[in-house]
């Protein structure tokens, strides 16, 4: 009797941690169970317009018209510029050997009557005296600039047919803003014919009136002694 009892103890005691352990199983195996929460479906709502077969058809065909029209308007243009193309000359036969014209050039007066051409073979110079007394720097630069614009007069003259070599010598006063007050020939000194007198007083009449005075010339007025000499090479 005393074994059965001990028996029956141990097979309890058995079946109890049995059943103690499939519990703590099933608690921790629960436990680490991630509950994952669903995911919601986007509802997609697709409306349809309602859509006339005329007006599509409208529609298309006032599309292909406006395209058609833009091509024709392509084809055109190039056309025009194909039949132009015939009637222009080639860049190669206008171009000529530059090297070739030499120092003269001949030109239609009716198409450039306007275009005047300067003979190489003529110069015109207005050098600076040597025996200035004058040496303030702003002077000699005022004189400057007074030679450089009767030179430069002086030479719209050059093509007539009267120029030839000679030098002529000319005397002018200045007034301190610039204006011409008289203007003479030095006779003594000139050796030029009357076409070349007329070109040097000209010259300077026609360039005044000249740049004001500097400011540390302090003097009412400047007399200018010059001389303007024309020059023919062969």
């Amino acid at each position: 009797m005393h074994v059965n009892m001990e028996n029956r103890i141990f097979y309890y005691a058995l079946v109890i941690s049995l059943v103690i352990h499939i519990v703590v199983i099933n608690f921790l195996s629960f436990s680490k169970v991630v509950v994952k929460e669903p995911k919601l479906i986007k509802q997609l709502e697709v409306t349809y317009n309602k859509v006339n077969p005329k007006q599509f058809i409208a529609e298309k065909k006032q599309a292909k018209s406006i395209k058609s029209i833009k091509e024709q308007k392509k084809t055109k243009k190039v056309d025009i510029l194909s039949k132009e193309d015939k009637h222009l000359p080639s860049f190669s036969q206008n171009i000529k050997d530059m090297t070739k014209l030499g120092g003269k050039l001949k030109l239609d007066k009716k198409r450039a009557p306007m275009v005047k051409t300067m003979d190489m073979n003529r110069q015109i110079s207005v050098p600076m005296f040597k025996s200035e007394k004058i040496s303030n720097p702003k002077y000699l630069s005022y004189n400057q600039s007074i030679r450089q614009k009767i030179k430069s007069r002086a030479y719209s003259f050059v093509n007539h047919p009267d120029f030839e070599a000679g030098e002529i010598y000319l005397t002018f006063a200045l007034d301190s803003n610039g204006s011409l007050k008289q203007v003479k020939i030095i006779e003594s000194k000139t050796n030029a014919n009357e076409y070349l007198r007329d070109v040097g007083l000209r010259s300077i009449r026609e360039s005044a009136p000249f740049a004001p005075f500097p400011e540390d010339l302090n003097y009412p007025e400047l007399t200018f002694n010059i001389v303007i000499s024309f020059e023919v090479s062969e």
